[in-house]
């Protein structure tokens, strides 16, 4: 948890850039030392910290899981698994040391409208903005939400379980996870290892939901043009594999989806370009790329959140 004294407003499926190290380094034009040829330089003595230990350069990336405002300013909150030099940094941080974060970034999910359905399928570290729209969703009167949570093992899930059950080859949604509990919102948990839920993927996870409830293309739930009976509108953040299948299924139930995709991200505003993604244009003869049916957009700023049925995986 991140606490600002202002931020900026924000919405679900944004994310913030975060430095994770120690304030920034001083720098000086100038630096002589001796290398004696049988031996290395003293580099900690000679250059900055970049080349004399390990040291996080570039921002991270993180989903932002949930917001509150308080009379002592704002609080984000970000989950996290420490799996280099960046996170390792961020795992040892105490209450009070100061922290440079970038944000809010990127584009935002569109919520369904009153009396509408939402689907929220989050994959490991997919669940996060998975966290924060279910707040959201849960301040919102009249609308209908599910959601799924998958991880490889139940260690790996950053989830209060607050019933413990036996594996299972049964999707039914249930009110075990607080986060979601909370908003009311009964949720499906899968583990590829069956140590915790659904024994299994959760995109197979979704799709059993999906054929218990009797849903499909040829037997929608939407019966009227009324907004409130509309078609579920499926969201889904994780890894790309999942996200793509999650999308597959989406596609083939005649579904909504948006996908908050996941990529490296130097800069978070555009300007490294290193987070391209393939996406479909809307009329090819247009720029970019005119006469291709295709272009690139950048998951920062042209994202992170794209249509399923956009994306070119």
């Amino acid at each position: 948890m991140l606490g600002v004294s202002a931020f900026p407003p924000t919405e679900p499926g944004q994310f913030i850039q975060i430095s994770c190290r120690a304030g920034e380094p001083e720098y000086h034009t100038d630096r002589e030392f001796t290398w004696p040829g049988d031996c290395p330089p003293a580099l900690q003595d000679a250059v900055g910290p970049e080349l004399s230990g390990p040291l996080a350069v570039l921002r991270r990336p993180f989903s932002l899981a949930g917001r509150r405002d308080t009379s002592d300013g704002v609080e984000l909150d970000i989950i996290h698994r420490v799996v280099g030099v960046g996170t390792g940094w961020l795992s040892r941080l105490r209450q009070g040391d100061p922290v440079d974060i970038l944000g809010p970034l990127g584009n935002r999910f569109s919520l369904p409208p009153p009396g509408g359905t939402a689907l929220l399928v989050g994959g490991g570290v997919g669940i996060p903005p998975m966290l924060y729209l279910a707040d959201a969703l849960g301040r919102l009167p009249g609308r209908r939400s599910v959601a799924f949570a998958g991880a490889l093992t139940r260690d790996l899930l950053p989830l209060t379980i607050e019933q413990s059950a036996p594996p299972t080859d049964d999707a039914s949604p249930s009110m075990s996870i607080a986060e979601f509990a909370r908003h009311n919102i009964p949720a499906v948990i899968s583990t590829d290892d069956g140590s915790y839920g659904y024994r299994g993927f959760v995109t197979q996870a979704l799709e059993k939901h999906l054929d218990a409830v009797g849903f499909s293309r040829e037997h929608p739930f939407a019966t009227s043009d009324d907004p409130a009976n509309a078609n579920p509108i499926v969201y889904t953040c994780g890894p790309e594999p999942m996200m793509k299948r999650v999308a597959e299924i989406a596609a083939t139930h005649g579904l909504e989806c948006q996908v908050a995709v996941e990529r490296a991200m130097a800069c978070g505003m555009g300007t490294c370009q290193s987070c391209c993604i393939r996406v479909r244009k809307p009329d090819p003869a247009a720029p970019p790329l005119a006469g291709r049916e295709w272009c690139y957009r950048l998951a920062c700023t042209d994202g992170p959140v794209f249509k399923g049925a956009d994306l070119l995986w």
